[in-house]
């Protein structure tokens, strides 16, 4: 019981700061590199720094925290226009402004929309996205990171597939 009124006050403290926060990310895929034990694949990367292409991204957000350490909970959607996926993500952030830290994990629901698809399904893949940027105002953000794809069901040592980015990034917080 103790340990459930404690839980209680924790979540009543940090809902008393909480917000709502629209992120629009564009993102400049540099790498991309795929990591696997099987030898179908091998360890290849692919150089994109060649191409002058940007891959947008939506994020909304409920955002606990307000100043070093924020976190929050919500949804993604990265888009290639043709076709774009949407699904649950965490992110923690570590605030040491101007240099902003982040890293994010979702996956293992996936919606999906585009030319001639639609759907939703439920797979065993996990996201996630490590970050670093410079916070040139309390809006806008210029870094860059790496994006990381892999089974739930594998170690991150045997298979990966890596995007490395420099990326420019909106963002805006609703009380």
């Amino acid at each position: 019981m103790a340990v459930f009124v404690a839980l209680l006050i924790l979540l009543s403290a940090l809902s008393a700061g909480a917000q709502v926060r629209l992120e629009g990310n564009l993102a400049w895929p540099l790498v991309v590199g795929i990591n696997s034990s099987s030898t179908l694949f091998g360890g290849t990367s692919v150089d994109l720094s060649k191409y002058y292409f940007l891959v947008p991204d939506f994020r909304v957000y409920y955002q606990f925290g307000d100043g070093l350490l924020d976190g929050g909970i919500g949804l993604r959607l990265p888009t290639l226009f043709v076709v774009s996926a949407i699904y649950p993500e965490a992110f923690v952030e570590l605030n040491l402004k101007p240099l902003v830290l982040e890293a994010t994990l979702g996956g293992l629901l996936f919606g999906y929309f585009g030319l001639g698809v639609a759907g939703v399904s439920a797979e065993s893949m996990v996201l996630s996205d490590l970050n670093a940027s410079f916070a040139l105002t309390p809006w806008f953000r210029l870094g860059g990171g790496v994006y990381l794809i892999m089974p739930a069901n594998s170690t991150f040592s045997q298979n990966f597939v890596y995007v490395g980015y420099l990326s420019a990034r909106f963002i805006f917080l609703v009380k």
